[in-house]
């Protein structure tokens, strides 16, 4: 999901509105280390990452997600799109109230799609633990719409942080691929810079899950 909390992991990194600051960065298929785990207090401040996280951050020069860096920042200040400010703070609320909230959503890299799985529980000293775990990873060939080190103009895309569309006028979600062809953007010296949000279809899928805790 996630936010706005900048990092220098090859890019900015945007923490819960795209749910996993690792967002468009290849990562290894370890199962161990793609279950990165981070907790937040009472003050919606982040009070933990786990190693996996950590180690991750470290073999990927991402000095702006370790623990001195992160710790005690408030993921819901920190949240720049305000549709997915108002989902977080929903299922914040449902966790505290011992209700487990579950959800995938696509964390891609330029050359893969990757399929997550997110589970948000109350732990038992009331802090509230957020669990991304891969659940599938194909290879594609590379979206350099994607790749973070390429020159951005000051033209802004949006990318759903759920499912990975792109929001074309007047408000058109399609597949990134799509999204890079038809608006020919290859052809710029510049690639337009990316943002995140949240579709339509997407969001009433959160809602509806929201509306059913478990």
């Amino acid at each position: 999901m996630l936010i706005s909390i900048r990092s220098s992991i090859k890019q900015k990194i945007y923490w819960p509105d795209a749910r996993s600051p690792f967002q468009y960065l290849s990562v290894p298929t370890s199962k161990e280390l793609l279950s990165l785990v981070y907790r937040i207090d009472a003050q919606n401040r982040v009070s933990k990452v786990n190693e996996a996280w950590i180690k991750f951050a470290r073999e990927n020069n991402g000095e702006g997600a370790l623990p001195e860096k992160v710790l005690g920042s408030d993921i819901i200040t920190a949240i720049s799109d305000h549709t997915i400010k108002e989902l977080y703070v929903s299922m914040i609320r449902q966790a505290r109230n011992g209700h487990q909230v579950k959800f995938q959503y696509r964390c891609d890299a330029p050359e893969k799609r990757r399929l997550f799985s997110m589970h948000i529980t109350k732990t038992l000293v009331g802090e509230v633990e957020f669990v991304s775990t891969m659940v599938n990873e194909e290879l594609r060939e590379s979206v350099k719409f994607l790749e973070p080190d390429q020159p951005r103009s000051n033209v802004h895309l949006r990318v759903c942080s759920w499912c990975q569309k792109v929001a074309l006028p007047p408000d058109n979600w399609v597949p990134v691929e799509e999204a890079v062809e038809k608006t020919g953007m290859m052809e710029a010296t510049q690639l337009p810079a990316i943002t995140h949000g949240i579709c339509p279809s997407c969001y009433e899928e959160m809602l509806g899950s929201l509306d059913e805790p478990t």
